[in-house]
C-alpha cells in the first residue's frame, strides 16, 4: 500500500534536546543538505511508538477492515468509495461551518479534525516532533524522530509531459487539486502517475501554523516509496519524561502546539501537578 519505507536502521539516539540537535547536524552533514531553502524541505515526524508505519488514515488497518464491506473492484477502490463516502458526510453536514465548495480546504480541514485522509502529518520544526514522540510519557515503548529532505520523495528524472511534481508543491497545484478532487467525486480530466508528494498547506492560524505543518499526499494507488534520506533518531521510552519535562520548560507543550483552550487547561493543571 502507499506507505513510505521506514529505513531499518536508527542514525542515532536522542534522550535530551541538545543531542536530538546533534543527531539532527550530523544528519545534515551526511545528506549535504545546504541552499536557502532548507528550512522548507527538511521536514520530521515524532512518533510514540517506533513500530509506526508512514501511510495516512485511509490505509490504516481499521479503515481498510471498514472499506471490507464497501463496493470497488478491489481492495483500493473499497477505500477511495468509503474515503468518498466520509467526506461527503464531513462536507455535507459541516456545510455551516466550512465553505463545502473550497474541497481542497475542506480535506484539509477534515485531516485536521481527525477524519482518515490521504494526508500525513509532519513538520518543519524538529522540537515539534520530538514533543509528539514523548508527549505520552506513560507509553512504555521507544519512539523515534524522523528526518527527511521532502523534495526527495519524488522520483528523478520526472517523466516528460507528466506533471509529475518535481519539488515541494502547494495545495494549489493542479496535481494536489486533481487528487483531492477525486476523493470527492471528481474525476480528473488529466492522467497523471500516482505518487506520494510532499505538500505545504497555506500558512494559516491555529495547529497548522502552531506546529509548522506539511504533509505527504499519498494519492490513491500510488505505490511505496523510499526517501533515501529518510533517517531516524530513537528516543528511549525511559527518557520521555524528562524530555518531556525539557520541552515544557522551551514553552514546547500542549498548549503551544494545539492553541486551544482544552491543551491550555490540561497545561495549567500540569504546571500544578494535577496531571502526570
Amino acid at each position: 500500500m502507499a506507505q513510505i519505507e521506514l529505513p531499518k536502521y536508527c542514525v542515532g539516539e536522542a534522550a535530551n534536546v541538545s543531542k536530538l540537535l546533534e543527531q539532527i547536524t550530523k544528519w545534515h552533514t551526511t545528506n549535504n543538505i545546504v541552499g536557502a531553502d532548507t528550512h522548507r524541505r527538511v521536514w520530521y515526524r515524532g512518533h510514540e511508538d517506533e513500530s509506526y508505519l508512514l501511510w495516512p488514515g485511509v490505509y490504516r488497518d481499521d479503515f481498510t477492515a471498514c472499506a471490507a464491506t464497501m463496493y470497488g473492484k478491489d481492495g483500493e477502490g473499497k477505500r477511495l468509495n468509503l474515503e468518498r463516502e466520509m467526506l461527503s458526510e464531513f462536507r455535507t453536514s459541516g456545510a455551516t461551518l466550512l465553505d463545502p465548495n473550497a474541497i481542497v480546504e475542506t480535506y484539509f480541514i477534515a485531516q485536521h479534525y481527525g477524519m482518515p485522509t490521504r494526508l500525513l502529518d509532519w513538520t518543519t520544526n524538529p522540537l515539534a516532533a520530538f514533543f509528539f514522540a514523548v508527549n505520552d510519557a506513560d507509553k512504555k515503548t521507544d519512539g523515534d524522530v524522523l528526518v527527511m529532505d521532502a523534495p526527495k520523495l519524488l522520483p528523478t528524472p520526472a517523466k516528460k509531459d507528466s506533471g509529475q511534481p518535481i519539488g515541494i508543491i502547494t495545495m494549489r497545484h493542479p496535481y494536489a487539486t486533481d487528487a483531492i478532487g477525486l476523493s470527492f467525486w471528481h474525476e480528473p480530466k488529466t492522467k497523471r502517475q500516482p505518487l506520494i508528494v510532499p505538500i505545504r498547506p497555506d500558512n494559516r492560524a491555529g495547529r497548522i501554523g502552531q506546529q509548522s505543518s506539511c504533509f505527504t499526499l499519498h494519492t490513491h494507488s500510488s505505490a511505496p516509496c523510499q526517501n533515501p534520506t529518510l533517517g531516524r533518531i530513537r528516543v528511549p521510552a525511559c527518557a520521555k519524561k524528562t524530555i518531556r519535562d525539557e520541552l515544557r520548560r522551551l514553552n514546547i507543550n500542549e498548549f503551544s502546539i494545539y492553541n486551544d483552550l482544552d491543551h491550555l487547561s490540561r497545561e495549567i493543571k500540569r504546571a500544578r501537578g494535577l496531571l502526570k
